[in-house]
């Protein structure tokens, strides 16, 4: 996969919750069948998050 710069956040989902990784990589699927054909999961260090994004523009790039 090309480098992601300048992603959309289009979820956050904080890493307190265990499942959270789970649950990202669920919603990447969901944006994936959407509008977001390259929606996939980063992880936020300094946030503690897990944030699925997807590049500027959605289906369009």
């Amino acid at each position: 996969m090309p480098h992601c710069t300048n992603p959309k956040e289009l979820e956050r989902i904080s890493d307190a919750d265990l499942r959270a990784e789970n649950r990202a990589e669920w919603l990447a699927g969901e944006h994936r069948a959407g509008g977001y054909p390259t929606a996939h999961v980063h992880y936020d260090l300094p946030g503690q998050a897990f944030t699925v994004v997807a590049p500027q523009g959605g289906a369009s790039e």
